[in-house]
């Protein structure tokens, strides 16, 4: 199993060797490009009756979604596990204050 700082590493890497430098702004478009695709999969696994093969590529959308993500996280220097664990325990603390 690839940790999620691992995972952003991959991405930072990969760009760097294979991909053209993008602009914040197609970035973000890229990020709500692959956000939608995933809201489509899930729209089609609501009502296909072949739902195999749409969760299949809601696997495929999803990680597209964690690549663009990693990709903002690393144009900005944000550590996404740091990230991750911050909200763990926001959210951790609130729950054992009954909110």
């Amino acid at each position: 199993m690839t940790k999620l700082k691992e995972a952003q590493d991959w991405v930072r890497e990969d760009w760097e060797e294979n991909s053209k430098p993008v602009d914040e702004k197609t970035e973000i478009l890229f990020l709500i490009e692959e956000f939608g695709e995933v809201a489509e999969m899930i729209r089609k696994i609501d009502g296909n009756k072949n739902r195999k093969k749409v969760k299949i590529d809601l696997e495929k959308e999803i990680g597209d979604l964690l690549v663009c993500l990693a990709s903002i996280a690393n144009r900005h220097h944000v550590d996404l596990e740091k990230a991750f664990l911050k909200t763990k325990r926001k959210i951790q603390k609130r729950h054992q204050k009954g909110y």
